[in-house]
């Protein structure tokens, strides 16, 4: 991914607004280069041709575009899923005044689905859904309903931002005019910028508009990250659109409650006294994925232990006595960017459990400084990046009342 980090199992609708690349190229590898060519072409993208010299790096950017074709693209999310043909002179008049030409737009084709369009605007306009990546306050959230994507060349030449609202699209790219790669800046903080401070001034005076919600949609509650219907054993749940027919019939089998042996640790049998009996609410994640959560300190259970009991990798520098801070790594250089306002730029703070003990609370802190006292999970806050070496620290509480702590974990933030 963009931060050179894996992030485990997410949904949809966190991969696209965060911009992970891994969930970007998993979905095309299994849609198809072709399918997603054709598309394109159906949203007015036509600057890279076919798609036979693209791999799955097409998704990432790997093909060449216009800003006028991409914006009037994101203009069909806008605008129900119909295309906008994109025009320059709107009327032409003589010197005295008289009307000589006036552009008469027809209707464009309708290219998506309305409600698949709805779904996307959705997720674009979801400031909560892009807060790991982009921070709680993020420069993409507007005084109004909008829809944003960022996008930035990983050679530092192109920044990108396209947004929208039901009355207007924009998009932005910057850059320097002859090429040369610019100084780290990302889309979000070169174009990013721009887009918000022009899509405030043009609709100032113009009314707050919702996006409207198209007909044969469903909102439900869903489990997360598994995105199957809620059982009481699941901590964080979310509502969560669907196109009908397509909502889950499932109900969460990620989180399941195993009786433990509390002296071994394992989980009890028939024979087990009953007095040393325990039932704990363990995680079992796919498969693939079980390596990643054990990395990042989710609770599995003794059953889907995949590499024993002792913490290892990353954990072993940021462990002790139950904890493990996750983000941000040990270690990490930040640099303040003097293009995007200090509110919008912070980084996000993450403990778990190293183990599978059940949390009942996590106080954050940094510099020994409380930050976040958070009691359910994910136990996660977000911290506006000053200058200077900073220490982070996690302090928590299992469910029997003993204290966990994490090692600390060393940041550095350059002005």
């Amino acid at each position: 991914n963009y931060d050179h980090r894996f992030h485990g199992p997410v949904s949809a609708r966190e991969a696209l607004a965060c911009s992970y690349n891994v969930p970007a190229v998993l979905v095309l590898q299994e849609v198809g280069v072709e399918q997603m060519v054709t598309l394109a072409h159906r949203l007015g993208l036509s600057s890279f041709g076919g798609g036979e010299r693209f791999g799955l790096a097409l998704t990432l950017g790997g093909g060449e575009v216009r800003l006028l074709e991409l914006t009037a693209a994101y203009a069909a999310f806008a605008n129900s899923g119909r295309r906008v043909e994109p025009y320059g002179v709107l009327e032409v008049r003589d010197a005295a005044g008289r009307l000589r030409y006036q552009a008469r737009p027809t209707p464009g084709p309708q290219v998506l689905d309305p409600r698949v369009a709805y779904l996307i605007t959705d997720i674009l306009s979801d400031n909560e859904a892009r807060a790991p990546a982009f921070g709680p306050r993020s420069i993409l959230s507007l005084s109004r309903p909008a829809a944003a994507k960022t996008g930035t060349s990983s050679d530092w030449r192109d920044n990108w931002t396209v947004g929208y609202t039901p009355q207007l699209v924009t998009g932005v790219w910057a850059g320097n005019a002859d090429g040369r790669p610019m100084v780290q800046v990302s889309g979000v903080e070169g174009a990013g910028p721009i887009w918000h401070d022009f899509m405030e001034a043009a609709l100032r005076g113009q009314p707050i508009l919702a996006f409207s919600e198209p007909l044969g949609l469903r909102r439900i509650r869903v489990c997360v990250p598994s995105g199957l219907l809620p059982t009481p054993y699941c901590p964080r749940t979310r509502m969560e659109w669907f196109i009908a027919g397509t909502t889950p019939t499932r109900h969460d089998d990620w989180y399941r409650p195993v009786r433990i042996d509390t002296v071994t640790g394992t989980p009890a049998g028939p024979e087990t006294d009953p007095e040393r009996v325990e039932e704990r609410v363990y995680v079992f994640p796919p498969a693939e994925a079980q390596e990643w959560a054990r990395e990042n300190g989710w609770p599995l259970s003794p059953t889907a232990d995949i590499g024993g009991s002792e913490a290892t990798g990353s954990e072993q520098r940021a462990t002790r006595d139950g904890l493990v801070i996750v983000s941000p790594d040990p270690g990490t250089v930040y640099r303040l960017s003097p293009a995007v306002p200090a509110a919008y730029q912070s980084i996000r703070v993450a403990a778990r459990p190293a183990t599978g003990v059940s949390l009942a609370e996590v106080t954050i802190y940094v510099d020994e400084e409380p930050l976040a006292a958070l009691t359910t999970p994910p136990f996660e806050t977000f911290w506006q990046l000053a200058p200077g070496e900073h220490v982070f620290l996690a302090r928590g509480r299992d469910s029997d009342g003993r204290s966990l702590w994490s090692a600390p974990v060393s940041v550095r933030v350059l002005p």
